[in-house]
């Protein structure tokens, strides 16, 4: 494996642990309507980064790709849990709340304040989320090299899904610090983002 791709890996994965143990060290996991589901969402996007770093390292890109989607789809419903109306909650609650990747974007941006941070990136990356995920054309065309049953997933691909997937622990946490009130986490949090971007 290319040597830029472990690095990224490594450094991906002590990023995440340290971002995690912000939380983990408060020894406090809160409940209520809203804040338990948003620690699941918390937890899942944490297993699914480590997930997709995991099938990469082991060469599994097929999986890993498909595996985004998810991540993806557990930080937009963190933001959701937090903004939603009691309806959406009760939908959340249900297992019957679809999350409308056209839309839900520019919802959360204007609730939080993003500037049309998930907007743009949910617009630009949609389509691919989805052929990935349901194995489409763009997950099958990376089964093959030429005429050969090999994949082919470009180390730029790779390496994109890594740094998405490690952004999507950091914007999670940052939501669970700033809604939970562990200011002085959510500020390491922040410096720790830095700290990797310097890295990565």
């Amino acid at each position: 494996m290319n040597e830029t791709i472990v690095k990224e890996i490594k450094n991906a994965n002590e990023y995440a642990n340290r971002i995690e143990d912000l939380v983990v060290a408060k020894g406090q996991c809160p409940t209520g309507d809203r804040n338990t589901p948003l620690m699941g969402y918390w937890s899942l996007t944490f297993e699914f980064q480590r997930a997709i770093l995991c099938l990469i390292d082991n060469k599994f890109y097929g999986a890993a790709f498909a595996l985004v989607r998810p991540i993806i789809e557990a930080t937009v419903r963190a933001h959701v849990v937090i903004m939603a109306s009691q309806e959406v909650l009760e939908q959340l609650h249900a297992d019957t709340y679809k999350t409308n990747l056209a839309t839900v974007g520019k919802e959360i941006d204007v609730f939080f304040k993003l500037e049309g941070l998930f907007e743009k990136f949910l617009q630009g990356a949609r389509k691919a989320l989805h052929s990935y995920t349901h194995v489409g054309m763009l997950q099958l065309g990376r089964r093959f090299s030429g005429t050969d049953l090999k994949h082919n997933y470009s180390d730029g691909e790779i390496i994109e899904v890594t740094r998405v997937s490690t952004s999507a622990v950091f914007m999670v946490n940052n939501l669970v610090t700033k809604h939970l009130g562990f200011e002085e986490e959510w500020k390491e949090n922040t410096r720790l983002l830095v700290e990797w971007g310097k890295h990565a």
